[in-house]
């Protein structure tokens, strides 16, 4: 009936509070409970009526939870779009930035090729960008430095002078292969060593100091006795200052005298050589016409005997003036040898006509080849003969009485070799390399006495070097020497 539905809880609750809920068994159920809902039907804000609705709590239960599936599946759902959303804008973010920072360290370690490559709109793409655009241009300026550095080292290597740059704190900041080899140095040990370690030459150092303690150029001239080629260097101290004239090392410059010096000796001894070579004639000459003059009543034979000194004495003058003319002409830039056929064997048997006259007053064997090598060289008949000629005379003159002197004429290969031996007084070793120097005597005293200009050898390696051959020295001393001369059997190509 209406008053018994009025007094259900659910509608009552309702009517007093505008929704009302209970919960109660229906008669016809046992174990199962009702849910119950109701709410009024408001018509121009007059209750007209109610709507109740009920559900057995087991069903509402299982609607619950199957909400609740729904809303953790939703929620999980939820979480994985989230993830996965926070996962990508970390790693469109992150990865670049780790990129760069990875970069970054490349840098700092020298490696300048390292680059992050991120092309993006976005701030990180400009931050990318501009860490590129910085490693490029700082590769290409240390490119450019080491470039300019390598021409450096390429033009202080290939200097003729020796060059050790010292640092302000006194280590050798760079030296180039000239200096190592003038001072003796090991170029890798000396290379960041203190500078007084390996430059132990007092003039050398005492020279560093004085520039840098008076601030400007000094230089000098040192001699290295001790070094195994006894040098001569003049050597040249510069304090480096930079832009703001601060002062960060000084430049030791290093140039070799020795040649130079070498030949101002060669220039002092020849001039004081010719002067004395031409001078022992001529007061020879002198002191026998005065005697001659003092003497009008003087014997025939006494008369005979200083003319024919002065004669010798004459003629030994004429062979000096010869011999320097040859000299003269042979040095001349203008002087040019001719280029004809040449034939060897005819210079051979000529020098041993010359010489067998000599060599038989002398009691020395004089021997020719025993046959013909027919060997034809494009070369300056004269100079050939004056080779050979002057090789002879000289084995001649220092072979003893019962010694032998022996002509050889061969073929080796594209060359003639011309050999002259002997069983002569012999050169010592301390002495070859300098005999093919003008006026220079291994015994001073012994060589006047067998007559000569000392020039024949100088003049020999001067034609030997125009005619672009080569000649070599074999001696024992009190065994004998041999001179060989190479030439070639072709003209040689321009």
């Amino acid at each position: 009936t209406p008053a018994a539905w009025i007094a259900l809880p659910e509608i009552d609750a309702a009517r007093r509070l505008g929704r009302g809920t209970a919960t109660r068994a229906l008669p016809t159920d046992i174990d199962d409970r009702t849910f119950f809902l109701a709410v009024p039907i408001l018509i121009e804000f007059e209750v007209a009526g109610f709507v109740r609705v009920g559900m057995p709590l087991e069903r509402l239960a299982a609607r619950r939870r199957d909400l609740g599936r729904r809303v953790a599946a939703g929620a999980s759902l939820s979480a994985l779009i989230a993830l996965a959303l926070g996962f990508f804008f970390t790693r469109n973010h992150t990865r670049p930035l780790a990129r760069i920072a990875e970069v970054c360290r490349q840098l700092a370690t020298g490696d300048f090729t390292a680059r992050v490559n991120a092309r993006r709109p976005d701030e990180i793409g400009l931050v990318a960008t501009t860490v590129d655009a910085m490693a490029a241009d700082v590769q290409r300026r240390i490119l450019a430095e080491q470039r300019e550095r390598e021409r450096l080292a390429t033009l202080l290597a290939a200097m003729a002078d020796g060059v050790i740059a010292v640092s302000a704190r006194g280590t050798i900041a760079y030296i180039n292969r000239v200096a190592a080899e003038l001072l003796a140095l090991d170029l890798a040990a000396a290379t960041d060593a203190p500078v007084a370690r390996w430059l132990t030459l007092p003039p050398i150092l005492d020279l560093h100091q004085r520039a840098r303690a008076e601030s400007r150029r000094v230089s000098g001239e040192i001699r290295l006795q001790a070094h195994p080629h006894d040098r001569v260097l003049a050597v040249s101290a510069t304090p480096l200052t930079d832009a703001r004239d601060a002062a960060f090392g000084v430049l030791l410059v290093l140039h070799d005298l020795t040649e130079l010096r070498r030949l101002e000796e060669v220039r002092r001894s020849f001039t004081a050589n010719v002067s004395h070579e031409l001078k022992t004639p001529l007061t020879a000459i002198a002191a026998i016409v005065s005697a001659l003059l003092d003497d009008p009543g003087m014997p025939r034979p006494d008369r005979q005997r200083f003319l024919t000194r002065i004669a010798a004495q004459g003629d030994r003058l004429h062979e000096l003036v010869n011999d320097l003319l040859v000299l003269a002409r042979l040095e001349s830039a203008a002087h040019l040898l001719e280029r004809v056929p040449v034939d060897l064997d005819a210079i051979i048997a000529l020098a041993h006509e010359t010489f067998q006259p000599v060599a038989a007053q002398k009691n020395i064997a004089l021997v020719a080849p025993a046959e013909p090598a027919d060997l034809v060289v494009p070369g300056d008949r004269e100079a050939l003969r004056l080779i050979v000629n002057n090789l002879v005379h000289n084995a001649v003159a220092y072979t003893p009485p019962g010694g032998r002197v022996e002509l050889h004429l061969r073929r080796a290969g594209d060359t003639a070799v011309i050999a002259v031996r002997d069983t002569g007084v012999g050169i010592a070793p301390e002495h070859l390399a300098r005999i093919f120097e003008r006026f220079y005597r291994v015994d001073p005293a012994r060589d006047r006495t067998l007559g000569g200009s000392g020039l024949g050898l100088a003049i020999v390696k001067h034609l030997v070097q125009a005619l672009d051959a080569h000649i070599l020295v074999e001696s024992t001393p009190g065994q004998g020497t041999t001179f060989t001369v190479q030439l070639n059997l072709t003209l040689p190509t321009p």
